[in-house]
């Protein structure tokens, strides 16, 4: 009786610990879903506002932690680098914050409404 108790707990653990895994995969998935989506409205973001993007690479990636929000690091065209584009607050405005003397984007006088990224080279943080 001992040993069927045992291969039932033992059974039951095995069972809570695969379905904690997959839940656990899961969930990376989406998150990394849902960066490459957030990572192409930032894209968007600058091309509509800054001219001549020809080339965006997403550098950093930082997770925030309890009441702060996720962010990430952006180099665009190989010399102008954007210190962390905070996301995550469902508002699709972005704070683009920038050393002057490394950033050489001019901002556009009428900001555009493109919806494609063609013709633009994207790096994103997860295919470094």
């Amino acid at each position: 009786m001992k040993v069927y108790k045992s291969l039932l707990i033992f059974l039951i653990g095995f069972i809570c610990l695969g379905s904690i895994t997959a839940c656990s995969q899961s969930k990376t998935v989406e998150e990394k879903r849902k960066l490459r989506k957030e990572e192409e409205q930032i894209a968007l973001y600058l091309v509509n506002h800054y001219e001549d993007v020809k080339k965006i690479k997403f550098d950093k990636f930082h997770r925030g932690g309890l009441g702060i929000a996720d962010s990430i690091s952006v180099i665009v065209n190989d010399d102008s680098y954007i210190k962390p584009i905070i996301f995550n607050d469902d508002s699709e405005r972005y704070s683009v914050d920038y050393d002057p003397s490394d950033f050489h984007l001019i901002k556009k006088e009428n900001s555009t409404e493109l919806t494609s990224l063609d013709g633009i080279e994207v790096i994103y943080y997860e295919e470094k």
